[in-house]
C-alpha cells in the first residue's frame, strides 16, 4: 500500500510540475535596447513634435524623447498615473502648480495643455537614473532640455473614473 501510495505522489507531483510548466502562460515582452533607439531615431527623421518620438513597448508603456528644439507644452492627465525614469540626457521639469492658460487643443481627453507654462510648482533638474511619479490632475513640463533631447520610459495607466484637476 506505502508503495502504490508513493507512486501515485510521485504522479500527480510530476502532473503537476509538467501542468505548471505548460500552463500557456505569456513570455514577458522584450524590445531590446538597439530596436528602441532605431525606432525614435526613425520617428525623429519623419518629424518633429511638441510631444516628441515615442515608441511603444506594451499598452501604457512607452520610451519618449523629447527635443530641446522644440518647443515644449505644460500638460495635466486628469485620469492616469505616470511614471517617467530619465534614461539619456537632463534638463529641468516642473511639477505641481497650475497650467496658465489659455489652454491649447488637446489630442485626448486625459490630456491638458497649454503652450504657456506653469505658474509656481517646483522646478527640479532630472537626469539620467531618475524617477518621478506623477499623479493623476498634476501639472508638469519641462521647461528646458539640456543639449539635443532628453529620453525617460513613460509608464501611464488610467487610474480614474473621474477627472482629478487641481485648476
Amino acid at each position: 500500500m506505502k508503495k502504490v501510495f508513493a507512486a501515485l505522489l510521485l504522479f500527480v507531483a510530476s502532473s503537476s510540475t509538467s501542468m505548471g510548466q505548460d500552463s500557456g502562460a505569456p513570455p514577458a515582452i522584450y524590445k531590446p535596447a538597439a530596436e528602441i533607439m532605431q525606432e525614435l531615431n526613425r520617428a525623429a527623421a519623419s518629424g518633429t513634435s511638441a510631444a516628441g518620438q515615442s515608441v511603444t513597448v506594451s499598452p501604457g508603456i512607452s520610451v519618449r524623447r523629447r527635443s530641446s528644439s522644440v518647443e515644449q507644452y505644460a500638460v495635466l492627465h486628469p485620469y492616469s498615473v505616470e511614471i517617467y525614469r530619465i534614461l539619456e540626457g537632463s534638463g529641468r521639469l516642473v511639477t505641481g502648480g497650475k497650467l496658465i492658460l489659455p489652454l491649447a487643443e488637446s489630442p485626448s481627453p486625459d490630456v491638458i495643455r497649454t503652450g504657456n507654462g506653469i505658474e509656481g510648482g517646483l522646478a527640479r533638474r532630472v537626469s539620467a537614473g531618475d524617477i518621478l511619479v506623477l499623479q493623476p490632475g498634476t501639472p508638469h513640463w519641462f521647461s528646458a532640455i539640456d543639449g539635443d533631447s532628453i529620453t525617460y520610459m513613460e509608464s501611464r495607466v488610467r487610474i480614474a473614473t473621474n477627472p482629478i484637476q487641481y485648476q
